[in-house]
Formats: structure tokens, sequence, C-alpha cells
């Protein structure tokens, strides 16, 4: 995506987007700010501390109605699409935490643990200047290594997890479903359910129908760069055993062929994925209407 369309309704404008800011600053982690979720969870303003930042790196975390430190939760971990940032799912564009309260009244998932982590406009990837200057509008920086090698170990360390691979998991809409699918394919022993959720995912077909080349580019501007960061190589190389998959998009939503091929090519290399699609295109609104179903699929109930 170039800078000059950055802003554009595919990954921008309608990709949850806002204000992401820098997540750079003071060492120090202050203690957790705590606001009351409707229907009794909270969600907590978290800074975690980032040797690889040299600084902190914020992020929400949601914690069930009647949260007791004495028993283990599954952990989602939710990625925002571009231009969002770690407020995106807690009532800065979407209020997952409102429907993750009442389906769990409701008796239809088990409680869950939910984090949304700021990784700027990184793509959940490890990039740097010397790899390609031209970022098309992305963030570069080691946010690979924030996510994996300080995010998670922060909210195991931290919060009553069950940390184990088969109650974690990891999903996001646009950019964060590209994230997810390669987060979860460069790692497949830390994540047993991946949400791509109109994943952002370039194929280079004959048609030449990929949008944004920009941040295509920037991201696979080498082969072996290529073959290191896209989900849709990976999904065919990588052991799937143990892992399943939910992947959707709007009928409307101009990335839905490829997401659909993606949920075929993890079929065909024998994961579990489902494919799903409704009314509506890459936009908010299908998104909202999606929320229960996503969290239906992470956290049901009998876990």
């Amino acid at each position: 995506m170039r800078r000059a369309v950055s802003c554009a309704a595919l990954l921008a404008a309608s990709c949850l987007a806002g204000c992401g800011g820098s997540t750079a600053g003071a060492r120090a982690a202050p203690a957790p700010a705590s606001v009351p979720a409707a229907g009794g969870g909270r969600v907590e303003a978290v800074q975690v501390p980032s040797a690889a930042l040299q600084g902190v790196v914020r992020m929400e975390v949601y914690l069930p109605p009647d949260y007791d430190r004495n028993r283990r939760y599954p952990v989602l971990y939710m990625l925002y699409g571009y231009g969002g940032n770690e407020n995106s799912f807690f009532g800065g564009f979407l209020s997952l935490h409102k429907n993750a309260d009442a389906l769990v009244a409701q008796g239809k998932i088990a409680p869950l643990i939910i984090v949304v982590p700021a990784y700027a406009n990184s793509f959940g990837v490890n990039t740097t200047v010397e790899q390609n200057p031209d970022s098309g509008g992305g963030t570069i920086g080691p946010y690979e290594d924030v996510l994996i090698r300080e995010v998670l170990p922060y909210v195991d360390s931290h919060y009553s997890t069950a940390a184990q691979r088969d109650q974690r998991y990891v999903g996001g809409m646009s950019m964060g479903g590209f994230a997810a699918l390669y987060l979860a394919l460069s790692h497949p022993d830390l994540f047993g359910k991946v949400g791509a959720h109109s994943a952002a995912l370039w194929d280079y077909g004959a048609t030449n129908a990929d949008l944004f080349p920009g941040q295509r580019d920037w991201l696979y501007a080498t082969p072996a760069l290529r073959a290191l960061r896209d989900p849709m190589l990976l999904a065919r190389q990588v052991p799937l055993g143990g892992m399943r998959f939910y992947l959707d998009a709007g009928a409307d939503d101009a990335l839905r062929p490829k997401d659909e091929e993606m949920a075929a090519i993890l079929r065909d290399n024998g994961a579990a994925a489902e494919w799903h699609s409704g009314a509506g295109g890459h936009e908010l609104a299908y998104w909202s209407g999606q929320l229960d179903n996503y969290l239906l699929f992470y956290s049901p109930a009998g876990r």
C-alpha cells in the first residue's frame, strides 16, 4: 500500500482505522489501569517493558467476569487492522468485551482472557531498513520478536493463563489476519487456534489482482523473504497437526477470493480449516456482526 493511498477503504479507513502512535517511551512499566467492562469483566491498559523497542509496548487486556487467579484461562491474542491500535477492539471501534461478557453469561463460551497488543502497522514481522527501506506505509521494526518474545511471556507471567498451545489462540482482521496466520505458521508450537478475518493476503496471481502491492513488495522484497513470510507458502510447508483455523470475509470484500484460497491451501495440507462468508465488505459493519461467531470458535462452552 503506497502512503498516498494508505487511508483507502481496504486496509485503513475500513480496517479499524485509528491513531496508532509510538510504542516507545519510558522503560518502567506502570501498574495496569483497570476499567470495568460491561457485564462484570474488566479491561486493563498495560505497558510491557520492551528491550526490542527500547521502550514499552502498550496493550489492553480483557479479564472475564469473576476472574479468579486460582484458575487458569485460555488466552486469545487479537490483532487489529492497518491503522488501528490496542484500543480498537475494546471501545475504539469494536466492543469485543461486551460480546464476550454476554456469551459467558449465556453459557455459550468459556471465560477467556483477550489480549490486544500494539504492534504499529508492522504486519507482525521483523523488518529492517536494510531488507527494504520502502515500507509502503508499514512500520519497520522487530515486531515479531516483540509479540512472541516479550508480550506472550509477559501475559503468561502476569495473568492466570493456561499457558499451553491448545488454549492459546491468535486472530486478527485485515492486516491482523495476515499477522495471525504468519505468527501461527511461523511458530506452530505456540497456537492451537488461528482466526484470519478478512486477512490481507497476496498470491501474485496471473490476473495481477493483488491489492496494495506496495506493502506486498515491502514484505516480500526478495524471494527468500517471501518464503519466510508468505502465509500462502508457509501453509504448504508447516506441519499443521493439532491446529484449527477459521477464515472468513464479507461477500463483497475484494480480499475474499484470496482468503478462500488460503482456506483451501490449509485444508489441502491436512488442517482443520473452516471457511465462512456473509453479507458485507471490508468494513466495521461486517466485523461487528461476526464477533459472536469468532468468540464461539475460539472458546466454545465446555472447554
